[in-house]
Order: structure tokens, then sequence, then C-alpha cells
């Protein structure tokens, strides 16, 4: 009896931990909701609204950066709260795991934020553990890559069924970083984002896969990113939205590809690789461009573009001033102001360069 006795003792000392992490903030009134049900108490916040304590991540939540995230062991459910120091105890007694984003495929981040993120150190071999879920979901998975990978044709009646599928289920952190490190299948993803090789619908849903299993995933984005920049594949996703932005015109496409864009460039690697391009002005020339647009397309393409300079662009001071800053006022004009700062930073850089390599 004294064993059940001392299991007994050691969950009730858990329950008040329990409550604590199960009583989650109600959402700001401003906040996007998802709601898979009708009833308005089911719906929570689309980005993840952080506490002091622990909260369940659901998997089509937007995690902000910078969070202290960790899986419980005992459920499978990811957490994350912010980043504040916490008493060692805490992870022990809870029975949870701090994950990085990086231990799960022994990826060590570059000591410098300058220096680009070597990719072919990750480890493409290191198991994933399955999620707890029916076997239907794992099935589903495996059926759809399968078909993705034979698929030769332009004939899109078995492709698309199959992208939907796998655009449903890259939402997940697990699927999203399996699907990552099997190279043939992101290369095929690949190959569906260039123009002319498919319809626009096809390219359309890859581009969302793509970008749907990179997004708040850093494990996954890295193992994406390390098929690519070889000899074999000598360029990447990165190049296929540039080109995207610069010729095509479809705003469904063109919101997709900065959804991508916007999910790449959380390396810093890709994002100097973008700004090396002519990114801001490239940025610059689609927002004017989209400035006569008055349909949700063209508006939810502008904001995009607004939301990737709060994101990727600010330096610190001015991402914290941004963030006291109501919607109405990051309007165009905050917008070109920011980009063009940028434009100018890099020709300034550009000029000192060529003023070093002339000495």
């Amino acid at each position: 009896m004294l064993p059940e006795i001392n299991n007994l003792t050691f969950f009730l000392s858990l329950v008040p931990s329990l409550f604590v992490r199960a009583a989650v903030p109600s959402p700001k009134a401003s906040t996007e909701l998802i709601c898979h049900t009708n009833h308005a108490s089911e719906c929570y916040p689309r980005i993840f609204q952080p506490t002091e304590k622990f909260q369940t991540v659901r998997d089509d939540q937007n995690l902000p950066p910078g969070l202290h995230v960790r899986m419980n062991l005992a459920t499978g459910v990811k957490e994350a709260r912010l980043n504040v120091p916490e008493p060692d105890a805490e992870d022990v007694a809870s029975g949870l795991t701090i994950i990085d984003g990086s231990d799960l495929l022994g990826f060590q981040p570059a000591e410098s934020e300058h220096v680009p993120i070597r990719h072919s150190n990750i480890d493409l071999q290191a198991p994933i553990l399955p999620p707890k879920g029916d076997v239907a979901e794992s099935s589903l998975f495996a059926d759809s890559v399968a078909e993705v990978k034979a698929h030769a044709s332009k004939d899109t009646d078995t492709l698309l069924p199959a992208l939907t599928n796998l655009e449903d289920l890259s939402h997940s952190y697990h699927w999203g970083l399996t699907l990552a490190k099997d190279g043939p299948l992101i290369h095929k993803l690949f190959q569906l984002l260039l123009p002319s090789n498919f319809s626009l619908e096809v390219r359309s849903i890859a581009t969302l896969i793509f970008g749907a299993a990179i997004s708040n995933n850093e494990a996954a984005l890295n193992a994406a990113l390390a098929h690519f920049y070889n000899d074999e594949w000598p360029e990447g996703p990165l190049e296929a939205v540039i080109m995207a932005l610069i010729h095509e015109q479809s705003p469904v496409l063109l919101n997709r590809m900065m959804f991508l864009l916007s999910s790449l460039c959380h390396d810093k690697g890709q994002l100097q690789r973008f700004l090396s391009a002519d990114g801001a002005k490239l940025l610059m020339q689609i927002y004017d461009a989209e400035s006569t647009g008055k349909n949700d397309d063209t508006y939810r393409l502008r904001k995009k573009v607004t939301n990737f300079v709060l994101d990727h662009l600010l330096p610190p001071s001015d991402a914290r001033d941004a963030e006291d800053l109501d919607e109405s006022e990051l309007d165009a004009e905050w917008t070109i102001l920011h980009l063009q700062r940028v434009v100018e930073e890099g020709h300034r850089l550009a000029d000192e360069q060529r003023m070093v390599a002339g000495a």
C-alpha cells in the first residue's frame, strides 16, 4: 500500500500546478481567433498569448519569437511561456524537457548572429517521435507523400488531393519536421513552386505547404534548408520566391509567397541573402503596385509586407516602439519609410565595401 500512497501524494502535489497551467487568459478583442466548432468558448488566438506560466500550444497557433518552449513528456503536448528564470526544481517535478528547436536534430546555432547557419551540419537521419494520434493520420501522410513524390505529369487529378492533405498536416510541428527532413519531397515541392511547371493552384498549395511546415518550427526550417545550396541544388526556395515576387500577378499566390518568405527569413542567412538581392526594394515595389487594389487579397498582400518589416527588418529599439502602435498607424507611410531605410543602409554598406576593396 505504501507505493500507492506515495503515488497519490505525488499526484496531489501536482494538482495546483495543473490548474495554474490550464488557466489561459482571455485574448484581446482585436486578436484573430481560430474556431474549429460553433462554441465560442473553444476558440483560441491564432497568435499564442504568452504569460509567465506555461500554457498549451496548439498545432495551428503561431508562436512569437523568444519564448521558452518545452514538451510535456507525459502528454506529448508542447507548452510555452515568456522566457523568464525558473527554479531548477520545476522541470523535474513536472516531468518536462525543454525544446529549443535545434536539439532535435543535433544542430548547434552559429556563435555570431551575423554568421549564416550551416545547415549541412544537421543530422537528417535523426529519429522523429511520432505524435499521439490515430493510425489513419500517419497513413494519410505517408500515402500523400508517396503520391507527390511519384507524380511525374501535369495531370493534377491525384496530385491536388495529396497536396491538400499535406497542407492540412504540415501545420503540425511533427508533420512539418517530418516533411522538411524528407529531401526528395522537399525538392519536389520546390519544383512545384517554379513558374510554368504546374498550374497556379498547384503552385499556390505547394507554397502554403512549404511555408506552414517551417513556420515557427526552427528544426524544420533548418532541415529544409539543408537540402539546398549544394552542387546538386545550388539554389533554394528563397530564389523561387524572389522570382515569383518579381513576375507573378496573382494576389493569392503572392500572399502565399510572402508567407513562405517570412518563414524562410527567420533564418538569418536567408534574410541576408534576400536583402542582398535588393529584397527591400522589391517589397517597396510590391507594396506600391498594390496601392490601388481594393479587394481583400491586395489588402492582405500589403499587410504581409508591413508584417515582414515588423518581424524582420526593424532594429530592436524601433521594434519596441512599434509594439505601441495601433494598426491604423502601421500604414503605407510607415511601411515605405522603414523599407527605404533598409535600402539606404544597404547602399551605404555596399559603398563601404567598395571603398575597402579599392583601398
